[in-house]
């Protein structure tokens, strides 16, 4: 919605007004209730004011706090690169003084990343110019190489030992062919 808001270059009080139209049922009762609880004649709503009295409303403090230590906890795990990326941006938002920076970010992604991408991913970051869009292409790329390296060799590995099961065959024999 705040980019909606941003592209359309609207101020602070119009950018409240907006985003009401855009409620439905329990949002737009809350709404109604907030606006009123303001008292007439008194300045304007501003979008700071409106967002933190919406995200008390219907994200308390307890569930805020929860979502910022599943973040701060937050690993790859058995994720794809992909789906720990989309994790990691549906968590961050309520753990931004751990992300103040692009450092922090690329850093703290890195940090979760599984064993089989996370050194290679740890060294990028390293660079100067990286940033978070950077290290995540980097790492699913990372990660799709070496699962493509470890799918051969397990296909390599079947296929020789399906060629050697240890049984004799037929017409050869330690004394050559019968």
């Amino acid at each position: 919605m705040y980019k909606t808001l941003r592209v359309m270059k609207a101020t602070e009080t119009e950018g409240v007004e907006l985003a009401s139209y855009r409620f439905r049922e329990a949002a737009y009762s809350w709404f109604e209730m907030w606006e009123d609880s303001r008292g007439e004649g008194g300045p304007p709503a501003r979008w700071d004011e409106f967002v933190d009295a919406f995200m008390d409303y219907f994200l308390p403090t307890e569930t805020m706090a929860a979502h910022a230590t599943e973040f701060e906890v937050l690993k790859q795990g058995s994720m794809s690169v992909w789906e720990y990326h989309m994790e990691f941006v549906r968590l961050s938002k309520y753990a931004p003084q751990l992300l103040s920076t692009m450092d922090a970010r690329v850093w703290r992604f890195v940090q979760g990343l599984s064993p089989l991408v996370v050194n290679e991913a740890a060294t990028a970051a390293l660079h100067s110019d990286m940033n978070y869009g950077k290290i995540m292409g980097f790492s699913q790329a990372t990660e799709a190489r070496k699962l493509k390296i470890r799918v051969e060799r397990e296909s390599s590995s079947r296929a020789r030992s399906a060629g050697h099961s240890g049984r004799p065959v037929p017409g050869r024999g330690p004394s050559g062919p019968s």
